[in-house]
């Protein structure tokens, strides 16, 4: 039987960090204008959203790290704890996503370049069905694209560009 471990200080400060960015971002949210314009949702509505979110994980974080530390970390004795296999190829397909959003977003329009992106970086990550990458990556980019255009008025590129 194993004795439980106390508080993991480097653990405690990375969940104090993303409590930290919570805050600096729900500070930045309130000092957005009130004004709505034609907008459904205010321009501080996403930021303290993504605030809220950050500070509970942070908060999760910082629990965990004191009551013994990370729970899905496995221990390493063998020295392999920084070593992640394919490495370089996964970080070769993040940044060719982030290459092709880049190049192609006014080509192809911003869903279908958005879901590029996620199938790349799905792909750096380990997965190895690109179809399914590419469905789920427009289905999770055709609600972003309406609520920035519906929510916020934020004009983003064309939805698909008309020669598709």
């Amino acid at each position: 039987m194993t004795q439980p471990r106390g508080i993991v200080p480097t653990q405690l400060a990375i969940g104090l960090g993303v409590i930290a960015i919570s805050a600096v971002l729900a500070f930045g949210a309130y000092r957005f204008p009130p004004e709505m314009g034609f907008v459904i949702l205010g321009a501080h509505v996403y930021p303290f959203a993504v605030a809220a979110f950050l500070g509970a994980v942070g908060l999760l974080l910082s629990y965990q790290a004191i009551t013994g530390g990370f729970r899905e970390l496995a221990d390493h004795t063998d020295g392999t704890a920084g070593v992640v296999p394919d490495g370089k190829a996964g970080a070769a397909w993040v940044t060719a996503g982030l290459l092709g959003v880049a190049l192609l977003i006014n080509f192809i329009g911003f869903v279908l370049a958005a879901a590029l992106l996620f199938a790349c970086s799905a792909r750096g990550f380990g997965s190895r069905r690109p179809v399914r990458d590419l469905a789920i990556g427009m289905a999770l980019t055709l609600p972003i694209y309406w609520l920035f255009n519906a929510g916020l008025g934020v004009s983003l590129p064309p939805l698909v560009n008309a020669w598709i």
